[in-house]
């Protein structure tokens, strides 16, 4: 079962209030490559837990073509006692959760012994599908999931697709729901909710997604029928598109497929070997199991007991940053960004070693238009803290191409890795504008035309196109930009501009004192120069002769080729 907005379940407050604060309950933390796991159970069961779930992850890298995430580790919360665990559960019935959130995605389940992995492994298979991007009814999540669930190793690899005993039992002797109904349920339908129709919604949804992915008449098709559902179109049309047929048409095969008693599965020539790995166990403080304990109240939107328990926690241990980091996630959840900013500012100073907080920050802090060095100082705490941090590298990258920074603005685009199609524009602009400031014409137009290409939005094309105007402009005449040429950045006053004669080929002159003493600076073709106003500047004019004193900031290229006589060729002007 997954859930996003369920309405938090009826709580069972006298277990709350029988916990004291920092209960001695033993709990560890596991860790390996992809997974941290909390637990109160045998830790020989979690070891051979958390490697299961590594085992499983390595399965889906393998066979399935979306990727599960890799940024960073999954944790999963596996409770000794039951009764304990619905206390955190969006509702009494469930037997394990998968929780997406801001800070991390969470799989909760009871003791992890081999008769839980099944389930495990049908949450797991949310996690895939929803980092997947694909747009899936909820019933398909459901089903896929649960065909998934029977994964098992076998002689030639892996096989998926073994009956459900409980659901043919189920399917036996309920009433169906039909197509229609079944894809209108939703994460609020009662049906879904622990109502005496639930077992028979999850059944007959294993059974449909079963027989479409597995059996000879559907599965050829099936990748056509899940293209139809993710673009958006309705099951009736998405049915008729992918296998010509009706959705009471379907819903016949289906119950005629059942009647074999015997489906089909399928094997994936994949090996299942163990993983080699050793985890890393450490013990929980108390302070740390009620944090862990909170944030599992706040994924499952149970506001109330959250909100109390990161206020405690931020009481007891306000030196402590983990309750501060929840409490502004919460805040954030709920739209809330000033107590947000003012959680996560607490927890950034505390020392906070979350990186996905210091960039949930910065984004905060930027918004709350803070001065650029405090920006600056969250984003390069997150790429410290996690290097391999696509997001925060590439902020960070663009803040650095904002601040003129462009050696590090490089740098640090070479480390952002797979870029999404959506910012393909934004990062190959990026790029182009930093070989355009080293001279780099050649490969800065090549990015910049890959901009134009990638380009999503109005503006994105408009900037990729004043981009290549201003690279064709600067590649041309005696002020053409040099390759490697690196850029002087002053601050000055104007003195006055002399214009070459029209026609001469020569270039037009600027003076501007900096530092004390005058420099006489080439001037190119208004189309080679960047020129930044500010409001307050909207008179001033450029014309030759003396000009009126105005302060100004200048980027230009020292060692003028074009006149040894100056001091070299202005690339940009801000006033």
């Amino acid at each position: 079962m997954s859930f996003s907005g369920i309405r938090p379940a009826v709580l069972v407050l006298a277990v709350l209030a029988a916990l004291p604060a920092f209960a001695q309950d033993h709990w560890i933390r596991l860790k390996t490559a992809h997974f941290e796991m909390y637990t109160d159970a045998d830790e020989k069961k979690a070891i051979d837990g958390i490697l299961h779930f590594e085992r499983v992850r390595e399965f889906f890298m393998q066979v399935s073509p979306v990727r599960a995430p890799g940024e960073f580790p999954v944790r999963v919360v596996a409770f000794k006692d039951p009764q304990v665990m619905h206390v955190y559960a969006p509702n009494p019935g469930v037997a394990a959760y998968y929780a997406p959130g801001p800070v991390r995605d969470t799989i909760v389940m009871k003791d992890p012994v081999p008769d839980s992995y099944p389930v495990s492994i049908h949450e797991y298979m949310h996690l895939v599908i929803r980092h997947s991007g694909l747009r899936v009814p909820l019933w398909l999540n459901e089903g896929w999931s649960d065909v998934f669930s029977t994964l098992k190793p076998v002689k030639d690899g892996v096989a998926v697709g073994d009956l459900i005993p409980r659901y043919m039992t189920i399917l036996g002797f309920a009433k169906w729901f039909t197509l229609p109904e079944l894809d209108a349920i939703n994460n609020h339908s009662p049906e879904y909710n622990e109502t005496a129709r639930t077992s028979m919604y999850y059944a007959e949804s294993w059974v449909l997604t079963h027989m479409l992915y597995l059996s000879p008449e559907y599965k050829e098709y099936f990748a056509r029928f899940i293209g139809a559902m993710n673009r958006g179109m309705p099951l009736e049309q998405a049915l008729l598109l992918a296998y010509n047929k009706t959705p009471n048409e379907v819903l016949a095969d289906m119950q005629g497929y059942l009647l074999k008693k015997k489906l089909y599965g399928t094997v994936f020539l994949t090996p299942f070997e163990k993983s080699g790995e050793t985890p890393v166990v450490t013990p929980l403080t108390g302070y740390e199991t009620e944090v862990m304990k909170a944030d599992l109240h706040a994924a499952a939107l149970h506001l109330g007991p959250a909100t109390r328990a990161y206020q405690q926690l931020e009481t007891d241990e306000p030196t402590q940053p983990g309750a501060f980091e929840g409490a502004g996630y919460l805040a954030l959840q709920g739209g809330d960004k000033v107590k947000a900013r003012k959680e996560f500012t607490r927890a950034f100073a505390l020392g906070t070693n979350d990186p996905q907080m210091c960039l949930q920050l910065a984004a905060l802090d930027h918004e709350a238009k803070q001065p650029a060095s405090v920006v600056m100082d969250e984003l390069e705490r997150a790429v410290k803290l996690r290097p391999d941090f696509p997001e925060a590298v590439f902020q960070l990258a663009l803040m650095k191409v904002d601040l003129r920074d462009f050696e590090q603005a490089l740098t640090l685009l070479g480390r952002v890795g797979t870029v999404p199609p959506e910012r393909m524009g934004v990062f190959r602009s990026a790029l182009a504008y930093c070989n355009l400031q080293r001279g780099n014409l050649t490969t800065a137009r090549s990015d910049a035309e890959a901009a134009m290409r990638a380009a999503k939005m109005p503006a994105e094309k408009q900037s990729a196109d004043r981009l290549i105007q201003l690279i064709e402009a600067r590649s041309k005449g005696p002020a053409a930009a040099l390759s490697g040429e690196t850029v002087v950045r002053k601050a000055g006053t104007a003195v006055g501009l002399r214009c070459a004669a029209p026609g001469s080929g020569a270039l037009s002159k600027m003076g501007i004192n900096v530092d004390g003493r005058q420099l006489l600076l080439d001037l190119p073709d208004e189309a080679a120069v960047e020129i930044q106003r500010q409001p307050s500047s909207a008179k001033i004019e450029l014309k030759c002769g003396a000009l009126p004193p105005f302060p100004l900031v200048v980027e230009y290229a020292p060692a003028s080729v074009a006149n040894i006589q100056s001091a070299g060729i202005i690339r940009r002007l801000e006033f």
